[in-house]
């Protein structure tokens, strides 16, 4: 067996994320908008988009802090349209509160479970996730061995730095690790590039980018995945 550990990704990779952000964002908007109605010309419209990107140009390492930047687009947007400011720090808490708990309203991919747990048996298992979703949160921790996420590193993938956390974690040379996810080039590139083992897990049928000049390891479904790791 080459394979001593295998890292994951998280959204799309165990879960699928897309209907989940949607409607954690709403919940999270129209709270705000049923305690102040003046932001229902704010919320929801190009002006909410523009603040992400204002806010990150004015500090690149929020890039890197998902929950810190959601915060601060809500408060500043608050504050713009006439909130006290203790007030937009309190609602802003609150409206963010609303948004991680339905982040984490989530449904496995068919198999997701019940692999990790056979897998767990045989490798060292991690996560390596640019977003915020808390294994603890979602009773799953006792799967993995270790957790890293981009906030916690300073740097998001496909940047080197969380794959070199992991192997600092695991003690393990590059080509003993296998990193599974969605992601063309946060996820497989990424890893080959530092010169782990990796396999795209492509779960959501999308095609695999032209202008990569390499064929990815493809698994489609989690019952398959097992198998692909042991011939590595």
């Amino acid at each position: 067996m080459n394979i001593k550990a295998v890292t994951f990704d998280l959204d799309d990779t165990l879960w699928p994320l897309r209907e989940v952000i949607i409607h954690a964002h709403k919940e999270s908007n129209n709270w705000l908008i049923e305690k102040y109605p003046e932001m229902k010309n704010v919320l929801f419209t190009e002006q909410e988009q523009k603040m992400w990107q204002t806010l990150i140009s004015k500090d690149g390492t929020l890039r890197h802090k998902l929950s810190e930047l959601r915060i601060k687009v809500i408060e500043t947007l608050l504050l713009e349209n006439g909130i006290e400011e203790n007030e937009a720090s309190s609602s802003s808490k609150t409206a963010f509160d609303i948004f991680l708990n339905l982040r984490h309203d989530i449904k496995y991919f068919e198999g997701t479970l019940e692999v990790l747990e056979s897998l767990k048996e045989k490798y060292v298992l991690g996560v390596l996730t640019n977003g915020n979703a808390s294994i603890e949160t979602l009773k799953i921790d006792h799967l993995f061995d270790f957790y890293l996420n981009a906030e916690m590193v300073g740097d998001s993938k496909p940047g080197a730095a969380m794959f070199q956390e992991a192997l600092k974690i695991t003690d393990l040379k590059p080509e003993e690790i296998c990193h599974i996810g969605d992601h063309p080039e946060n996820d497989v590139e990424a890893a080959i590039t530092i010169g782990m083992r990796a396999i795209w897990l492509n779960l959501l049928n999308a095609e695999w980018p032209k202008d990569k000049n390499f064929e990815p390891i493809e698994v489609t479904s989690w019952y398959d995945l097992e198998e692909k790791i042991s011939n590595l």
